[in-house]
């Protein structure tokens, strides 16, 4: 399972892939408080489909802003952490 975070035209969608298919998805529509929002509303999207963190394999961020966007870049530090998480247990 993986987990694109996915920014377009300053709308942001959470979607849960499996085998690169959408199995669910959660959209954010405040993009001002992403910082609050975006790792709960990924727990949240985790345990509604009933998975464990380990079962995700990979979070990553498909964006169609520039990086120094700061919702490109708060999504990209979120994907970036979990990895090193991931890598690091």
């Amino acid at each position: 399972m993986e987990i694109i975070i996915k920014i377009q035209e300053r709308k942001i969608r959470i979607i849960l892939l499996q085998n690169k298919k959408e199995v669910d998805f959660f959209d954010i529509v405040e993009e001002h408080s992403l910082s609050e929002k975006l790792l709960p509303e990924i727990d949240r999207l985790i345990q509604k489909n009933k998975l464990k963190l380990e079962d995700i394999e990979k979070v990553a961020v498909d964006s169609d802003q520039e990086d120094n966007f700061t919702t490109t870049r708060i999504a990209k530090s979120v994907a970036n952490a979990w990895e090193w998480v991931r890598k690091n247990k």
